[in-house]
């Protein structure tokens, strides 16, 4: 298997696993998506565009949606008051919360058979190529 054929695997698989097991039924993928990359701090629109690989325009859709069922709330921003920040609220929190005990749990059930050594092995392994994906986009 090439290297392109091992990343379409992985994205396939990875996907398959978030939208069956972990997104909440009352969420999209995408707003699932979103919920889990906005930080305690916030972040501002463009940024979480950026981050999630989509439109501005798609973005200010999808958090329109999160907005309208309490899960985030909108604020300008201090320094530039064209700039929007998008920020989770405890409906939100909680989501969130949620989408990264079940990622730990079927974490864990994906490694349940592995000893120790292989387990820490293969997070190395995951770290660092995590680490090369995000250094692609570092370059931007």
């Amino acid at each position: 298997m090439n290297q392109g054929e091992l990343l379409n695997s992985f994205l396939i698989d990875l996907q398959r696993i978030f939208r069956t097991k972990i997104v909440p039924k009352e969420l999209s993928y995408s707003q699932a998506l979103a919920i889990l990359v906005i930080p305690d701090g916030g972040i501002e629109m463009s940024e979480l565009a950026w981050v999630m690989g989509l439109e501005n325009s798609t973005v200010t859709r999808l958090i329109g949606r999160l907005e309208t069922n309490g899960f985030i709330k909108r604020k300008k921003s201090e320094v530039d008051k064209r700039s929007i920040i998008v920020f989770l609220k405890n409906k939100g929190l909680t989501i969130q919360k949620n989408i990264e005990k079940k990622s730990d749990k079927i974490g864990q059930e994906i490694f349940l058979n592995d000893t120790e050594s292989q387990k820490e092995t293969i997070l190395e392994n995951l770290s660092l190529f995590q680490w090369t994906l995000k250094k692609t986009f570092l370059k931007r």
